[in-house]
């Protein structure tokens, strides 16, 4: 179980509280915590993170590119399989849409670069 977070804060409730996450919810937002943080950037950790900041929208290999460095960022997080990712290039900016699956479930969420 963990505290669930919105833009990077406690996300509270309807009566102003902050409450926990767990099961899917809580894996998916670790698999965002994660691909959101530059790799080597968090002093307590080092290797926590992605280097998703190196993909490059003119790169003709994004869609490969992106699939590996999601799945080289999400390593951690045991029971996730990355299922497919998705790079989406809008003004030089990319988002990636990246569906996993953990349980028996799967989930789909962005992550913006």
């Amino acid at each position: 179980m963990d505290t669930a977070l919105i833009n990077g804060d406690f996300a509270e409730n309807e009566m102003g509280k902050i409450y926990a996450v767990s099961g899917m919810n809580e894996t998916v937002q670790r698999c965002k915590i994660l691909l959101g943080i530059q790799q080597g950037s968090f002093c307590y950790n080092r290797k926590l993170g992605g280097n998703l900041h190196r993909l490059s929208p003119q790169d003709e290999y994004l869609d490969g590119n992106a699939l590996l460095l999601v799945r080289e960022a999400l390593l951690p997080v045991k029971q996730v399989e990355v299922v497919s990712v998705i790079p989406l290039v809008q003004n030089e900016n990319i988002s990636l849409s990246v569906t996993i699956r953990a349980y028996g479930e799967t989930a789909e969420f962005e992550v913006n670069i």
